[in-house]
């Protein structure tokens, strides 16, 4: 069983590995989020391209067609729906 030292050694040690985690993840995350994805842009074109070719949402018809368009415009640009 470990002293009460090698508790303290250990658990310090395990906060430091856990706080260091921590500010690698959030400099990954701000070096993300300040630069938009290729894939964000390519889906903002696609959204606003399915808009522009079916503006009126009728239930049964333009909600398929503006899915089928965003999906189309995805695939051309070699980007997954």
């Amino acid at each position: 069983m470990p002293s009460t030292g090698t508790r303290s050694v250990m658990l310090v040690t395990a906060f430091s590995v856990a706080a260091l985690a921590m500010q690698m993840e959030t400099a990954d995350a701000a070096k993300k989020g300040s630069q938009p994805s290729r894939r964000d842009a390519v889906m903002e074109q696609c959204i606003a391209k399915a808009q522009a070719e079916a503006p009126v949402v009728v239930l049964g018809e333009s909600g398929y067609r503006r899915a089928a368009i965003y999906k189309s415009c995805m695939i051309q640009a070699g980007m997954r729906p």
